[in-house]
């Protein structure tokens, strides 16, 4: 037979989607919910990850959102948190244009009351109270700003609790910790003041102050999307019981109570406003996107970015891509 006779057989394209990283761990964080008991906000953390929508801002198609349809809000759902991080990097950014010197300072806990999370995290905040009311420095030398809270855990050494601030500095000069003199580095006077208050108001000496550089939304609201992973089951427990509806993120001096970056309900710094959110298109699922990336006539370029946004943060795996026989459909995608 000739083989020009021969009609060669279809195949298609078939690509396996599964849950990366970040949603397998919203899954376990579910099941010690339901361990402890809280059958309602496990459904609703479960509800929150089986369902993310991609949102891209209008006329700027950079700014990319992943947000669950049903957001759960829970302090320890690594979706919420993945969603709440993109967000605060964006009004981090804002607030730092208006502010006439940005700085990045650090401050963290003593090494006393790291056994409980509970009371390590009650006192850091009645000692960052006390360090912003001090008037020798704080209110010399900071004009506002915003903080984030972070807290790690370290077998031996416990809970650590600590703050990372993006603050508008009151001076006319750039503040590193060290200053380089004629003799050379010494620690900068304003560095060596506030390690004097810290101790006086009971957090720990261990601080940083530097200006900011390209990028400092995201270097302060990375702590968020990593908020309660890579910890074991016992101190991963703790923290689902005593971090329920604790506030994490909140502006001070000149920065709070700024319009369209409010916070008084908790969420101003941390989600749309509904304002905020006309600005932005639904595209669909990340199924969705996904499935459309690839068609007959071509590749999706822009929509192969938004896929590759997804699993670049843990939200998916692009498994396997394969080629079947027919009947399958040219395009078509299992998720897992």
């Amino acid at each position: 037979m000739c083989k020009c006779a021969v009609k060669k057989e279809k195949k298609s394209r078939v690509m396996t989607i599964k849950n990366s990283w970040r949603l397998r761990a919203l899954f376990r964080i579910e099941k010690y919910i339901r361990e402890i008991g809280q059958d309602a906000r496990a459904k609703r953390m479960g509800i929150c990850g089986n369902t993310i929508f991609v949102k891209v801002k209008k006329g700027d198609p950079s700014n990319v959102l992943y947000e669950p349809q049903v957001r759960c809000k829970d302090r320890v759902c690594p979706v919420c948190n993945s969603y709440r991080a993109s967000i605060l990097s964006r009004k981090v950014e804002e607030l730092g244009k208006n502010m006439e010197n940005p700085h990045l300072l650090t401050i963290t806990a003593n090494e006393l009351n790291r056994d409980s999370l509970k009371t390590a995290v009650e006192c850091f905040k009645k000692s960052t109270s006390l360090l912003k009311k001090e008037r020798s420095w704080w209110k010399r030398y900071i004009r506002g700003g915003v903080e984030h809270i972070e807290i790690t855990y370290k077998v031996g050494t416990g809970w650590h609790v600590h703050s990372h601030m993006l603050v508008d500095l009151a001076v006319d000069r750039k503040v590193e910790n060290m200053q380089l003199r004629d003799n050379g580095y010494f620690l900068d006077p304003l560095k060596k003041d506030l390690e004097h208050v810290l101790l006086k108001v009971g957090l720990g000496t261990i601080s940083d102050i530097r200006p900011v550089t390209e990028g400092y939304g995201k270097e302060i609201s990375k702590y968020s999307m990593k908020f309660g992973l890579d910890i074991d089951e016992a101190r991963l427990k703790e923290i689902i019981v005593d971090m329920k509806g604790k506030r994490m993120v909140s502006k001070f001096g000149n920065c709070y109570g700024l319009k369209n970056l409010d916070d008084t309900n908790g969420e101003g710094m941390e989600g749309l406003s509904p304002e905020e959110e006309e600005q932005y298109e639904t595209l669909g699922t990340i199924k969705e996107v996904v499935d459309k990336c690839f068609k007959e006539t071509g590749v999706d370029s822009e929509l192969v970015g938004y896929a590759l946004g997804a699993i670049k943060i843990g939200l998916i795996e692009i498994w396997s891509a394969s080629y079947e026989p027919e009947p399958f459909q040219s395009g078509r995608i299992d998720s897992s």
